[in-house]
């Protein structure tokens, strides 16, 4: 599986997720800046590939590819902590042991990480999504 056939399942999985509106999830590199003012909700999307190993090679090799799905979520500080992790739980409910049926492509065990106040007058919470594509 390419890259790009990753990047294409993970947003297409982000895009397909319900949990706030659309125009509050930030996508890597997208075409117009991001502006999270008044939003009571937001998050910023990000594949991180990991290492590539083959563990067959037969008529040819057989490239697995590794990585991290990381989805920021981020709620305005000193509001509560009630809508992010709500948030947090639909994601993890999303992602987590997802396969994708186009190809194989396999989400495992999600971790979340409390970052808390950012110092720009947001609380953040990290979810991390490890995967797997051959």
């Amino acid at each position: 599986m390419t890259f790009e056939q990753i990047r294409g399942i993970v947003i297409g999985r982000m895009t397909a997720w319900a949990g706030i509106p659309a125009s509050s999830v930030d996508y890597p590199n997208a075409p117009q800046p991001f502006d999270p003012a008044g939003k009571t909700i937001w998050a910023r999307l990000a594949d991180v590939p990991g290492l590539s190993s083959s563990p067959e090679v037969g008529l040819g090799p057989s490239v697995r590819r590794t990585g991290i799905i990381v989805i920021q979520l981020f709620v305005p500080t000193y509001k509560g902590t009630l809508a992010i992790t709500r948030a947090a739980d639909t994601l993890v409910q999303h992602f987590e042991y997802y396969s994708d049926p186009s190809g194989p492509f396999d989400c495992f065990a999600a971790s979340a990480q409390v970052v808390g106040d950012d110092g720009l007058g947001w609380y953040q919470v990290n979810l991390q999504i490890p995967y797997r594509a051959y």
